[in-house]
This record gives structure tokens, C-alpha cells and sequence, in this order.
């Protein structure tokens, strides 16, 4: 009887290697998901900064491209302009006498608020002529909140 016991022992010698190997392949599996779920995030937050900046950089060329082009006159009134092909949109409006400021807007996508900056400008020509006047941008002008204390006139 203890030699029957001893010949069934050593055949199932091979079980522990078996469950060692599915427990590593388990943990395997674990890190892998893990893995995997957190390339997923990586790769939603990547795709949420290009989007930022590209739109950042739309707006800073709808600000450029704004302060080159000659507008017609400069009121208190947001007065916009765009360009379907680039997708430009800029629009100005007088603050007072000698301050003007031009909004260059930037889009984000999905359904989101467009991305918008701003920049204050003063009149480049001392007298008008008929094209329009020209802007000069004020250094260290650009802001990325709107400066009116209203925040609804800071929209078209």
C-alpha cells in the first residue's frame, strides 16, 4: 500500500509547474490591460493638445492677419472679418481714443468653445485714408482673456 502511495505521488509531480505557469501568465495578462489602459489616456491627452494647439496657433494667425489687412473704420461696435479658406476670424473694436482691441479666434472642435486671444492695438496712420486704417499692435498687448468688464461684449 505505501508503495502504490509513493508511485502516485511521483506522477503528479508536473500539477505545480502548471498552476506556476497559468499564475504568471495571469499576471501577465494584469500588466498588459494595465498597460493598455493607460496608453489609451496617453493617447486621448495627446490628441487634447494637439487640438489646443493647433487651435492656439489659428488664433495667433487670425490675429496676424488681422493687424495686416486695412479696416474701413474702428468703431465702438465689434466689426469681424473671415477667411473661409484658412479659417480665419478676427474682429476689432474701439476701447477709447487711441486703443483698439482685435480678437483672433481659434477653433477646437468638438463642439467646443472656440479658442480666443486678444490684442491690443493703437492706429498706425495719423490720418485716414480711403483703403482704411492700419493697426499697430502695442507690445506685450497680447492677452488670452478679454479685458471688458462685461463679459458678454466680449463677443460679436
Amino acid at each position: 500500500m505505501l508503495k502504490s502511495r509513493t508511485c502516485l505521488i511521483s506522477n503528479q509531480q508536473g500539477y505545480s509547474t502548471i498552476v506556476m505557469v497559468m499564475l504568471l501568465m495571469l499576471f501577465g495578462t494584469l500588466m498588459l490591460k494595465g498597460q493598455s489602459e493607460q496608453l489609451l489616456v496617453q493617447v486621448k491627452i495627446y490628441a487634447d493638445e494637439r487640438r489646443y494647439f493647433r487651435a492656439y496657433h489659428q488664433a495667433l494667425s487670425s490675429l496676424s492677419w488681422a493687424l495686416s489687412q486695412r479696416w474701413a473704420g474702428v468703431s465702438s461696435e465689434w466689426q469681424c472679418r473671415k477667411v473661409e479658406n484658412y479659417q480665419l476670424s478676427s474682429c476689432i473694436r474701439q476701447l477709447n481714443e487711441t486703443d483698439i482691441l482685435v480678437r483672433g479666434e481659434g477653433n477646437m472642435g468638438n463642439n467646443q468653445p472656440p479658442l480666443l486671444l486678444f490684442q491690443l492695438a493703437g492706429k498706425f496712420d495719423t490720418q485716414a485714408s480711403p483703403e482704411g486704417i492700419r493697426l499697430q499692435p502695442f507690445a506685450d498687448g497680447r492677452i488670452d482673456f478679454c479685458p471688458l468688464k462685461v463679459a458678454a461684449e466680449c463677443s460679436p
